[in-house]
C-alpha cells in the first residue's frame, strides 16, 4: 500500500562517501557502482582510439596476474575479481568488477597505475587542471581506507551508483 515511502529510503552515507572517494581519489575511474545483493563493486575506465581483441586480453592477463601477486605479498587470500571490455573501436569501457569484502585501497591504486602505464594517454582522466598536492591524496587515501573498514561493518542494501559529471562527482541510488 505504502510502497512509495519504501523506495525514498535514503541510501547509507558512508557508501555514497565511498563511492565519492572513490572517483575523487582516482580520476581514471569514470564510474563506480555498488550492489547489495551480490557485494560487488564496479569500476569502469574509459578509454579512447582502437584497440584489437590481443590488446584487451593481454592486458586482462597483466591485471590478473598483478592482482593475485599483490594479494599474495599482501597476504590478502584470495578476492573475486571479473574484467571484461565494453567495444573495441572509438571509445571503449574497461570494467572491473570486484568483492568489496576484500578490496583495499591498495589494490585500487594498483588497478589505476595498470590501466594507465598499459593504455598511456588512451586512458580517460578527468581533466581537472587542478592535480592536488601529494598530501592531500595522501589523506584522501587514508580516509578511503577507513570508508572500507566502515563499510564492512555495517549491513547495506540496495543498489548505489556513482559517476563523474564535469567537474562533481554525482552519487545516487538505482
Amino acid at each position: 500500500m505504502f510502497e512509495f515511502l519504501k523506495r525514498n529510503k535514503k541510501p547509507n552515507p558512508d557508501a555514497s562517501r565511498l563511492l565519492a572517494s572513490i572517483l575523487t581519489v582516482y580520476p581514471a575511474v569514470q564510474s563506480v557502482s555498488y550492489d547489495a545483493k551480490d557485494g560487488m563493486l564496479d569500476l569502469s575506465f574509459a578509454l579512447s582510439g582502437g584497440f584489437s581483441q590481443d590488446d584487451f586480453e593481454g592486458f586482462l592477463k597483466y591485471v590478473a596476474e598483478s592482482v593475485e601477486t599483490y594479494h599474495h605479498i599482501e597476504n590478502l587470500g584470495s578476492a573475486t575479481i571479473e574484467l571484461n571490455v565494453e567495444g573495441i573501436h572509438g571509445t571503449c569501457f574497461l570494467n572491473v568488477r570486484r568483492d568489496l569484502e576484500t578490496l583495499t585501497c591498495g589494490e585500487l591504486s594498483l588497478l589505476t597505475q595498470l590501466a594507465a602505464s598499459y593504455f598511456g594517454e588512451n586512458l580517460i582522466e578527468d581533466p581537472d587542471d587542478a592535480i592536488p598536492d601529494e598530501d592531500y591524496l595522501m589523506a584522501q587515501e587514508d580516509f578511503l581506507d577507513q570508508m572500507f573498514t566502515n563499510i564492512r561493518q555495517v549491513r547495506l542494501e540496495g543498489r548505489l551508483v556513482g559517476v563523474r559529471e564535469r567537474e562533481r562527482v554525482v552519487v545516487y541510488t538505482h
